[in-house]
């Protein structure tokens, strides 16, 4: 794979299929789950220099080189999130968000998605334990982060998981700041080839 589609590779154009879905259902009912974004407004909690399209791109397909190299399984989500949720500053970031999948049972998920979180600056990532409740997790210090307003680790509780009794998934968590619009087809560091093995670990240079 030419270094200049790596991170074609890594945005997935794949459409999701049945099979694909039904994988990820079973696999959040029986391991640990959580979503995270690379995606951020600016700089500075929202307030300093913007990120452009291909920065937040490049954050994204890294976040996701990351994921996949501490062993878990990752399926791309589209949609959008609201930076400082209930503040006057607050604003819609259209996002590549990650679903992520603990295959292993490492139990350290909860862990490595609060330290990427701080890593990309976001608000907030989720967790879920197998089959359990979705927790928000607040995962930066700034003031108007929701739901920390400046404290790592406050956890706010969402509900159920994202799928329903059929494994349908859902297009939104109620009353908080996700709104997932498509899902893609899953993937772990098992599916890819050695070109796309050696392609994540030029990005992580």
């Amino acid at each position: 794979m030419k270094i200049t589609g790596i991170h074609k590779f890594l945005e997935e154009k794949f459409e999701t299929n049945e099979s694909s879905l039904s994988r990820i259902y079973k696999h959040s009912k029986e391991h640990d789950t959580g979503t995270i974004s690379a995606f951020r407004f600016a700089t500075e909690c929202g307030d300093g220099i913007e990120y452009s399209k291909k920065d937040n791109l490049k954050r994204s397909s890294k976040l996701k080189a990351q994921l996949l190299k501490l062993g878990y399984g990752v399926t791309k989500v589209d949609g959008a999130y609201i930076e400082n949720f209930g503040k006057s500053n607050a604003r819609e970031v259209k996002e590549d968000s990650y679903l992520v999948v603990d295959i292993k049972d490492t139990g350290k998920l909860k862990e490595n998605l609060i330290n990427l979180g701080i890593e990309y600056e976001q608000d907030s990532i989720t967790y879920s334990k197998p089959n359990g409740d979705y927790y928000l997790i607040s995962s930066n210090t700034c003031p108007n982060g929701y739901p920390g307003n400046g404290e790592i680790g406050k956890e706010i509780k969402l509900g159920k998981s994202l799928f329903g009794k059929d494994g349908e998934f859902h297009s939104k968590i109620r009353g908080r700041p996700f709104v997932f619009e498509s899902i893609s087809n899953y993937h772990t560091l098992s599916d890819l080839s050695i070109s796309e093995i050696r392609s994540i670990e030029y990005i992580l240079k």
